[in-house]
């Protein structure tokens, strides 16, 4: 469970990256949407993952 944490942080930083600096490796334009498909996907399914172990507690406290 840890390392799905793990692995979106990592691809929401490689999105952040790759937006910011990527224009220097391929187009400003390639780059940004690279960077935005990565940080979104990454930002999606954190959240799912946080709103499910919210899911668990409240259902462990009842």
């Amino acid at each position: 469970m840890k390392t799905n944490r793990i692995i979106y942080f990592l691809l929401i930083i490689i999105g952040a990256t790759i937006m910011a600096t990527g224009d220097q490796w391929i187009q400003k334009e390639y780059s940004m949407s690279i960077g935005i498909v990565l940080l979104m996907f990454g930002i999606y399914k954190s959240s799912k993952v946080w709103s499910n172990a919210e899911e668990h507690n409240t259902e462990d406290e009842q």
